[in-house]
């Protein structure tokens, strides 16, 4: 299992990221339907204190997309983390926290360029950001809890 542990890695990785071109490659329309839909089960369950209103404390639509991107890309920066890891480990860990979150980045550029392809869909640079905040944090834990468990595993080998 041990042996193949860098494979799944690379596969989740690259599920999230087609999860993520598919909800993009959505024509704004249908997109917006996702997102009425999502609102509206948010608001009839208790589920809406996930989706805290720091992006417009007017708009739910517009907290639901923005959390939606930061949800999404919490699960990239901690796989991606974990792939770059096992793929790559002659670098430091702190080498590797930076180039997850610079293909994280690459991937959330890419994104919002694909976006301006698809029809009532627009690149915007500030979604670029709260994608960013999405991964940072996971990123920076991801990296925490692979340095804690090499810790535990060499402080057992002694």
């Amino acid at each position: 299992m041990k042996k193949y542990g860098r494979y799944l890695a690379l596969a989740a990785t690259l599920v999230l990221m087609g999860i993520i071109f598919y909800f993009s490659a959505q024509p704004g329309t249908v997109s917006d339907k996702v997102s009425e839909a999502v609102m509206n089960s948010l608001q009839s369950s208790k589920a809406n204190r996930f989706t805290p209103q720091w992006f417009s404390t007017t708009n739910l639509h517009a907290n639901v997309r923005k959390w939606a991107h930061m949800y999404i890309y919490c699960a990239l920066g901690v796989s991606m983390t974990v792939t770059v890891h096992l793929w790559t480990r002659k670098i430091s860990l702190w080498q590797q926290g930076l180039l997850a979150a610079a293909l994280c980045t690459l991937s959330g550029m890419g994104d919002e360029l694909h976006q301006c392809f698809v029809p009532g869909r627009a690149m915007l640079l500030s979604d670029v950001g709260i994608d960013a905040m999405g991964y940072m944090p996971c990123i920076a834990a991801a990296c925490l809890l692979i340095w804690a468990a090499g810790k535990l595993q060499r402080k057992k080998r002694r």
